[in-house]
């Protein structure tokens, strides 16, 4: 069986997992430009986005996979593809 974890936020969380459950953990990392996230309406808030709950896993973390998302739709498919024939690989 495989179990996804939506939203660790800081490095404990990240280290627990892999102390618990070693080499089977992935971890994947969602990024996008800071330009392409104002295009979608976003705007940084002092005290919010630059709280550990936000950007406490922007250092320290070695992802597995890191995934782009600009808008490239085509792009983007082909990124969740190819992570998710990988992790049928593993089941």
């Amino acid at each position: 069986p495989a179990q996804v974890v939506s939203d660790t936020r800081r490095l404990s969380d990240v280290e627990w997992f892999r102390d618990v459950y070693g080499d089977v953990v992935q971890t994947v990392r969602v990024a996008a430009t800071e330009e392409t996230r104002k295009r979608r309406n976003w705007v940084f808030i002092a005290g919010v986005d630059d709280a550990e709950s936000e950007c406490g896993l922007d250092q320290g973390v070695a992802f597995d996979w890191v995934i782009t998302n600009d808008g490239d739709e085509r792009s983007l498919d082909e990124q969740l593809e190819t992570l998710l024939r990988s992790l049928r690989r593993r089941l």
